[in-house]
């Protein structure tokens, strides 16, 4: 190792810096840093990436997309990241992509299609390598004509577009049968007996919500009961919503059973049916859709449809690692399972 000094903390760490301290090259500290396919003995190598860290060296990866067409990072776009079914899908697309030294952008579109399209053009301007679309489209025409347009530019310029959700956007998929999961717990609950079952959809201008919405009507349709729609109310996703929706459901009709598309309006249900005096399950079971860590700790633990979320979001991760080697991919598909806790029950005689 070279006796030349450290440069000071008030230095500017650069390439020429990290090279004084291995003594080597510029050029050969270029090749180590950029992971060039230009063969580098291995304890040169060695010396470099030791004075890198000791120097607290940073590559630029600004000139690195130069050099290499590609910036390192994602763009994901999500409706909100409080939502712990966000969070749980980015964790898994994270702790799989970041291996590769990829970095997430991850934006809040709060459902609204101005902030979603803004994000969009922002992630194009800023060179992103994928865009990941996580959420649900939003149920909008011209919010749909715009996002085509951006997609479609955005691959023209090599860019990955890869879908995660019920969304209408062309790219690569990991694919999760909304339809079907619903469908397989309105089968769990009519085999139960239940023939009167509550439904609390999600926001009608999303995509996943209708599609759940439609899973729950298809179900009674092929079980030969009748769709209601005084035992259908709106819950916004929420556990206030899911709260408010419960007790109209109960005021217009006597479910023996009420199933929630998401959990948190389900946790929201059986708040509101316990306050006001409804025994869950022996009055009125509840059923909810997602399986997040809340549901084990509801009021009454919740019986579920889980969506492996965490492993969405990391098949996505290995599909976008296998496109960005120039690998021929398919589509992947996940499925849901029924998990069974305390929240339902066969109806009263």
């Amino acid at each position: 190792m070279s006796n030349r000094r450290t440069p000071s903390a008030r230095e500017r760490v650069s390439l020429r810096a990290v090279a004084e301290l291995a003594d080597v090259s510029v050029a050969t500290v270029s090749r180590v840093m950029s992971h060039s396919s230009h063969p580098v003995a291995e304890e040169t190598r060695k010396r470099v990436l030791e004075a890198a860290e000791r120097l607290g060296f940073q590559p630029n990866q600004l000139a690195r997309a130069l050099v290499t067409a590609r910036s390192q990072t994602v763009g994901v776009i999500v409706h909100d990241i409080s939502d712990p079914y966000f969070g749980e899908l980015v964790k898994g697309l994270e702790d799989e992509i970041r291996a590769d030294g990829y970095r997430l952008f991850v934006a809040s579109s709060d459902r609204n299609p101005e902030r979603e399209l803004e994000y969009l053009r922002a992630f194009d301007a800023y060179q992103v390598d994928a865009l990941v679309f996580a959420a649900s489209a939003l149920e909008d025409a011209d919010y749909r004509r715009e996002v085509e347009t951006l997609v479609g530019r955005f691959e023209s310029r090599g860019g990955i577009t890869l879908v995660l959700s019920d969304h209408f956007a062309a790219g690569h998929r990991v694919q999760f049968d909304n339809r079907a999961a619903t469908a397989a717990m309105v089968d769990y609950l009519v085999d139960r007996g239940h023939r009167r079952i509550g439904f609390i959809l999600g926001p009608p201008d999303l995509t996943v919500s209708n599609h759940r919405h439609e899973g729950f009507r298809r179900a009674l349709e092929r079980r030969k009961l009748s769709y209601d729609p005084a035992l259908v109310a709106e819950g916004s996703f929420s556990i206030e919503g899911g709260k408010r929706a419960a007790m109209q459901i109960v005021s217009a009709g006597e479910p023996t059973a009420i199933f929630a598309s998401n959990d948190l309006m389900a946790i929201g249900a059986i708040r509101a049916l316990l306050d006001n005096g409804y025994r869950v399950p022996e009055d009125v079971s509840v059923a909810g859709f997602d399986d997040m860590l809340l549901a084990e700790y509801a009021p009454v633990p919740l019986t579920t449809v889980r969506v492996p979320t965490y492993d969405i979001g990391r098949e996505g991760a290995i599909l976008l690692r296998r496109i960005l080697a120039g690998e021929d991919v398919e589509d992947v598909r996940l499925v849901g399972e029924i998990v069974e806790r305390r929240s339902v029950v066969a109806p009263p005689a």
